[in-house]
């Protein structure tokens, strides 16, 4: 209340830091204030606690030394007698002249200096040139690590693996951005993840309406039933664990964190949404296991089949993970 205000004041005196004339005003008006709560304490007692010199006296005199000496002068000390008395009463005992020396109490307030050349703040000129070329850099590596993405989703057009490559990418691109100081909704607005969340979208699209074309057609083998239909529930399951993923993001940029995401309607829609696919999806995975075909049924061309079962698990992993820390846990638990 009383160190910090003065030093505020003293500082710019002594060359130590820029004066900034309101902010120097305040000050005064805060060290006033201390003053006067200090001198109505030592109305009733010599020192600041009773009649004997305690530590609470050596550190406020301490503290007080550059003020008394530069800028407290007679107009200033005038006010505050009590104070002024205890002060020259303490800096007169030998103990604390050994330390601090002979005092001169001041007679005129000294003025503002210069700021003493090794308390200059650093040239930042340089650093200032250098900003714009560091600022570019992240958009070219994250401009190249979008020109790679068409590559990392070699996978068939809209097949669940394609899906789960882009949002890989897009999930990979956005810890990137994170990582170049980014966050929030400045990741989502940044160009090359709008590029990635159209595709992925498109994308989804795309794979919800591709499983009606092969259940029209007659010349259809019977036994492919089974398994179209249990991918098209897996891609569903995939595309809706994705968009919680996303709104999850866009939510988190809005300022919403844990429960509140968590409580949110549209989260809490697609929740219900995702765990009444997945139930279905049990269900509809229990006829095959009646078959009496001798070796379990070969997964879809391109692995598809287990790209989306190997998502979905990672998706109630997360779910999960999301909900412990809702309940208050972290890290290693």
């Amino acid at each position: 209340e009383l160190e910090v205000p003065l030093m505020t004041w003293v500082y710019p005196v002594m060359g130590l830091m820029e004066d900034i004339p309101k902010v120097t005003a305040e000050a005064q008006a805060d060290v006033k204030k201390a003053l006067t709560a200090l001198e109505g304490q030592l109305k009733s007692s010599k020192y600041l606690v009773g009649d004997f010199v305690t530590l609470a006296d050596i550190a406020l005199v301490c503290a007080l030394r550059e003020g008394f000496a530069r800028v407290f002068d007679a107009a200033f000390r005038k006010a505050f007698p009590k104070v002024n008395a205890w002060f020259e009463g303490c800096v007169a005992m030998p103990q604390f002249n050994a330390v601090l020396g002979a005092l001169k109490l001041c007679a005129t307030a000294e003025k503002p200096q210069p700021v003493l050349k090794e308390f200059l703040p650093p040239v930042r000129s340089e650093k200032k040139k250098e900003e714009p070329a560091k600022k570019e850099a992240p958009k070219q590596e994250a401009s190249k690590v979008a020109a790679k993405a068409p590559a990392l989703a070699a996978p068939t057009g809209d097949s669940p693996a394609a899906i789960t490559a882009v949002g890989d990418q897009i999930r990979v691109l956005k810890e990137k951005l994170k990582a170049e100081g980014l966050s929030g909704k400045k990741i989502n607005d940044h160009d090359e993840v709008k590029k990635l969340v159209a595709q992925l979208q498109a994308m989804k699209e795309g794979a919800a309406a591709a499983p009606a074309a092969p259940a029209a057609a007659p010349a259809a083998p019977a036994a492919a039933a089974a398994p179209a239909a249990g991918g098209d529930a897996e891609a569903q399951i995939t595309a809706v664990g994705d968009q919680i993923r996303v709104l999850k993001e866009k939510l988190k940029g809005e300022g919403l964190s844990g429960k509140k995401i968590n409580d949110h309607d549209e989260i809490k829609t697609l929740v219900a949404q995702l765990t009444e696919l997945k139930a279905q999806g049990g269900a509809g995975g229990a006829a095959p296991a009646k078959a009496t075909l001798p070796t379990p049924p070969a997964p879809a061309a391109g692995g598809g089949s287990i790209d989306s079962q190997i998502t979905a698990v990672g998706d109630e992993i997360r779910t999960l993970k999301e909900k412990l820390k809702v309940e208050g846990l972290s890290g290693k638990k």
